[in-house]
């Protein structure tokens, strides 16, 4: 095989899998960290030494989750209704990545059918580090709230659920890590762009 047949298959193969190989990579760290959050303390979540390069890509990531979570909080506030409130941060962090993928996929923008794809993963694992604190309440909590404004710990007081928060927990995390790996293989199960044919009808 001589480098322009090389040229001419790996090219396509990286334009296809560029940002797969990407992901592989970052999934590594991702996985360990939150797997580590669950089995130990969420502080492996919130103070991860991360490898330069992955450190931007998931602090920009991580804010966004916190900029939509927050937004929940307030947007399901307008109901009244504290349950759906305390519930609106978690939700809407999961539900924003997710309607971004229906969007892409339905308009076959692959690239942010993959991201928003994966960020739903990462979305689903942040969840479940929280989850996985709710007894202990070790996570600092933004604006220095008290210990007693823990999301989880009030949604497991208030399904009494809190004897299960980490059963459930690790439940999230598997669909998280579901999602990644969904993410990182998206492009076996890309929509293939339909070509338009015009038919000349005239006799």
């Amino acid at each position: 095989m001589n480098l322009n047949d090389l040229k001419e298959k790996a090219l396509p193969f990286l334009a296809k899998w560029w940002f797969s190989i990407v992901l592989l990579f970052c999934s590594w760290f991702i996985i360990k960290q939150f797997w580590w959050a669950l089995r130990f303390n969420i502080f492996f979540a919130v103070n991860y030494d991360h490898v330069w390069g992955f450190g931007l890509f998931y602090f920009l990531l991580d804010n966004l989750n916190l900029i939509m979570h927050e937004a929940g909080h307030s947007i399901l506030g307008i109901f009244g209704w504290r349950f759906l409130t305390v519930l609106g941060g978690t939700l809407l962090q999961v539900l924003i990545p997710f309607l971004v993928f229906v969007f892409a996929w339905r308009n076959r923008q692959q690239f942010l059918a993959q991201f928003s794809l994966y960020w739903l993963g990462f979305s689903w694992l942040e969840t479940a580090a929280y989850c996985g604190d709710a007894y202990l309440r070790q996570m600092p909590l933004i604006g220095g709230l008290p210990k007693s404004a823990h999301d989880f710990f009030n949604l497991m007081n208030m399904l009494n659920l809190m004897d299960h928060h980490k059963t459930i927990a690790w439940i999230m995390y598997a669909i998280g890590v579901s999602i990644l790996v969904l993410g990182i293989f998206w492009p076996l199960f890309e929509r293939k762009k339909q070509e338009r044919v015009t038919l000349n009808l005239e006799l």
